[in-house]
């Protein structure tokens, strides 16, 4: 004759103390999927800010460092004393938010060509650049107060600050012939992905770039 077993099965409380236990791990482990989505989601919004800002970086560097190039001497006038003569006077305007230089890249002897006669500014919450006569396009979008700074220095070793001075801040023309290199800084603010949280991520690229017709021990 066999005797049967018999089998211990689970009570209610062993598979209520399982149920809660394994409650607590998801929700742990849940908490830290979406603490790395946030953190992540954060990550590729600066990432794509600090791209956008450091391209138009670079294109104002490029192009700045192109200022006053005249091959054919025809372009642009040649400054006078006291201050810094003997300069192409390529460099139209300059204000801490403000730069307005010519540069003849194909060398006819004028400065109306494409790239030859270029602005930067800000207007509201955009940094533009205006070509020659068209209209100013929009490179850079929600850019705070002091989103586009601009420095001025001179050829000196160590070189002197430049700095704008009225009622708009600007250099003078004396100023303006005696700038060698130029110090741009850029900041725009990106949304938060974090809905939570309402301040703005701030992106900022800086860089400083030498004119090369008047600042060439820099290269």
């Amino acid at each position: 004759m066999t005797r049967s077993r018999r089998t211990r099965g689970f009570s209610t409380a062993e598979v209520l103390v399982g149920s809660a236990l394994s409650l607590v791990v998801l929700s742990a482990v849940s908490s830290f999927f979406r603490a790395q989505q946030s953190a992540h989601a954060v990550t590729t919004a600066y990432s794509q800010s600090q791209t956008v800002t450091r391209t138009v970086v670079d294109l104002m560097t490029r192009e700045l460092r192109m200022a006053t190039y005249d091959p054919s001497g025809a372009a642009l006038t040649l400054s006078g004393p006291p201050n810094c003569p003997g300069v192409r006077q390529g460099i139209v305007e300059a204000t801490p938010t403000r730069i307005r230089f010519k540069q003849d890249l194909d060398g006819n002897g004028a400065t109306t060509g494409t790239a030859e006669d270029v602005t930067y500014d800000v207007s509201g919450t955009q940094i533009r650049r205006t070509d020659g006569a068209n209209a100013a396009q929009p490179i850079v979008d929600n850019v705070p107060t002091n989103g586009l700074k601009l420095q001025y220095f001179d050829s000196a070793n160590p070189p002197n600050e430049l700095v704008p001075a009225g009622n708009p801040a600007a250099l003078t023309a004396a100023q303006r012939d005696c700038v060698a290199k130029v110090r741009v800084t850029i900041t725009a603010n990106v949304t938060n992905p974090n809905p939570r949280i309402s301040t703005p991520l701030a992106s900022t690229a800086e860089s400083e770039v030498a004119i090369r017709n008047r600042s060439l021990s820099n290269f």
